[in-house]
């Protein structure tokens, strides 16, 4: 621990101290794993949910589609942020809750690519000879349509990692974050009444996100 705000390119801290002295460098390398953490546990719970709502509406069609579309459609009308706002306070401030709110609201757009994907399989000539063989719909869904869709599932997901790290930041900045971890969020909300005097506690954070 050094003494407090010093600027980077200070002797023995490159990127300067914060406002208790500690290395901002080694702040924004150890929030990184939190940071990453996040994004992609909640990217997971988000691909996880829409994956399953995408293929059974795709899949079955008529009611079940029906009633899956029209969650989706009201998951993507509200406002995301708020929601996960409304759950994280409900919840609580940590780790799980923040990875489950943002998963929560972030798996429409998963879903509708998942439902499309199942759809164009559900045609094709596999599907028709697995249930020529008598296989069960739901095997034909999970062992013969799903693995042929994921591709552009896994593309959303890389996307969504991003998206979530920039969510987890938005929440901790608002002081909704785990007060536990220190994110690169958290460095930013931290350095608000700094701003002025010590420009590089948030721009540094804020250029990592």
């Amino acid at each position: 621990v050094g003494r407090p705000l010093l600027p980077p390119m200070s002797p023995g801290y490159l990127l300067g101290t914060d406002m208790i002295g500690r290395d901002v460098a080694l702040g924004l390398v150890h929030g990184a794993r939190f940071s990453l953490l996040i994004g992609l546990l909640s990217a997971a719970v988000s691909v996880l949910i829409g994956i399953t709502v995408g293929a059974v509406a795709g899949y079955f069609r008529g009611w079940a589609d029906e009633m899956l579309m029209r969650l989706t459609e009201f998951f993507q009308i509200v406002p995301g942020l708020v929601l996960i706002m409304v759950l994280v306070a409900v919840i609580g401030p940590g780790l799980w809750s923040i990875v489950i709110g943002i998963g929560v609201v972030t798996w429409p757009s998963t879903a509708r690519i998942m439902r499309a994907e199942v759809l164009s399989l559900r045609t094709r000539q596999f599907v028709d000879a697995a249930r020529a063989a008598g296989e069960t719909p739901f095997r034909i869904l999970f062992a013969q349509v799903l693995p042929n869709a994921l591709s552009p599932v896994i593309v959303v997901a890389s996307v969504m990692v991003a998206s979530a790290i920039l969510i987890e930041s938005a929440l901790s900045f608002l002081g909704l974050g785990d007060p536990n971890l220190i994110t690169w969020g958290y460095m930013i909300g931290a350095a608000r009444p700094y701003l002025r005097e010590a420009w590089w506690l948030s721009a540094l954070p804020g250029l990592a996100i």
